[in-house]
């Protein structure tokens, strides 16, 4: 009967667990969306009012903070250093290497990758547009990833206790 009772507890555990794994899971997307969203707005900075070179600002980025989705900024800084490597051909080098470590989706991953096809491409208004532009794009993946977050969370978490209850109740 105790083997019984320990074996159901560590079933139910062993659910909750992932359930709760799976719900903090949703929350790291929004996070990283809103950490970028920051991250651009620096790089804004940078770029206007210290008008610093690409190269100087990611790294300046990447060394003045110290969030998860600036590992891009310093990725494209490495790439930009090399030789004959041009900045859209670096950012987006770093964002193939890094999107699947952030959390980040494919529809994240293509505006990230359109925004990289601007850099450098254009003059000083041009580069700030092409920020602020994608600063609002990421809001609002933002937002649909906040809605997922809210409508998945709490069943990740009720399916992860329940099946454990139900498999539990099937087995014993």
């Amino acid at each position: 009967m105790i083997i019984k009772f320990i074996g159901a507890v560590i079933l139910i555990s062993a659910t909750s667990l992932i359930g709760f794994s799976l719900a903090n899971d949703c929350s790291k997307r929004p996070r990283a969306l809103r950490e970028l969203q920051s991250l651009l707005q620096m790089l804004e900075n940078e770029i206007s009012y210290l008008s610093n070179l690409l190269l100087e600002a990611f790294n300046r980025i990447y060394e003045g903070t110290n969030s998860d989705t600036a590992i891009l900024f310093r990725e494209a800084a490495k790439n930009l250093g090399t030789n004959g490597i041009t900045a859209d051909e670096a950012w987006e080098k770093s964002i193939e290497e890094n999107y699947a470590k952030l959390s980040l989706n494919k529809e994240d991953k293509t505006i990230l990758v359109t925004f990289g096809k601007m850099l450098g491409n254009s003059d000083l208004e041009g580069q700030l547009n092409n920020i602020k532009l994608m600063s609002s794009q990421l809001k609002l993946q933002e937002l649909k990833a906040e809605g997922m977050r809210l409508k998945n969370e709490k069943m990740y978490r009720s399916l992860g206790v329940l099946s454990g209850l139900a498999i539990t109740i099937v087995l014993f």
